[in-house]
């Protein structure tokens, strides 16, 4: 049965389509993971405010200069399960994308492509040794911050990530485990595609039961109805409602020896 199994990091491999289906993007491109944990030092005496930590760890991973303008915001859960509250935060930079854009030779492709690059980013904030760790950078349009909200598939005690990007006028959600301070992407699946366009698709993910081959529960996905874009709003920063139709499209299911979701393939 095992030859039959389908990633879901090879349907989505398969499957990411950048907007109307005009261009492909591998997996590897669209999600770039960086597993080493921060080498930037910073002194103690630093440390004190979370604010200027945050600030000066975020320059020294990602390269950010001292006068870019930068959003970031962050959510607190319990992603290791030691009852201590831990932080995951994301930065957006589309001031540094518009900045690329002025200097690039052939701006009207790059707005074409949605400016997609690598200008949202992930970190995660351990809140028992007050570190940062897992350095993230999820290559999208920069156009919206990534949503990020903490999810339980394993149990009770430990809390899963996911994330969802935006590339052009299309929505692609991935699903983190963090693994001793590192997080390892386990599943990935297309939210929406073609907003604004007559060949659209949607789908909606919903956590279903304990899966009967791991502890991780499954995930479900429907077919979804995708809100039609209003005539005053633009296809790649709205973010439309999504609409669940119908009967259970497919379902993942999470193998330990792969440390990942699978499928089983349709007929």
């Amino acid at each position: 049965m095992f030859r039959n199994l389908i990633s879901v990091i090879g349907i989505v491999h398969l499957l990411l389509l950048v907007s109307c289906k005009e261009e492909t993007t591998e997996i590897g491109q669209n999600e770039k993971e960086t597993q080493e944990m921060m080498l930037t030092e910073i002194p103690d005496s630093l440390k004190k405010d979370f604010s200027t930590y945050l600030s000066l760890t975020l320059q020294g991973t990602f390269q950010i200069l001292p006068n870019e303008k930068y959003t970031s915001s962050f959510i607190e859960t319990d992603f290791d399960g030691d009852g201590i509250m831990d932080k995951i935060i994301s930065v957006n930079r589309l001031e540094r994308a518009n900045l690329d854009l002025k200097n690039d030779d052939n701006p009207s492709k790059m707005l074409e492509m949605g400016q997609m690059g690598n200008y949202n980013h992930v970190l995660l904030f351990n809140g028992r040794d007050s570190l940062f760790y897992s350095p993230l950078t999820i290559p999208s349009s920069p156009y919206l911050p990534l949503k990020i909200e903490s999810i339980r598939l394993k149990n009770e005690i430990t809390s899963e990530i996911q994330i969802d990007y935006r590339i052009r006028n299309a929505c692609y959600s991935s699903i983190y485990t963090v693994q001793r301070n590192q997080a390892k992407l386990i599943f990935q699946w297309k939210l929406f595609d073609g907003l604004g366009t007559n060949q659209s698709e949607a789908y909606v993910i919903e956590v279903g039961i304990a899966g009967k081959t791991s502890e991780y529960k499954d995930l479900n996905i429907y077919k979804a109805e995708l809100e039609s874009l209003p005539n005053n709003k633009e296809a790649n920063t709205y973010t439309p409602k999504l609409t669940r139709t119908g009967d259970i499209f497919t379902t993942f299911f999470y193998l330990n020896k792969e440390n990942k979701y699978f499928t089983l393939p349709k007929n």
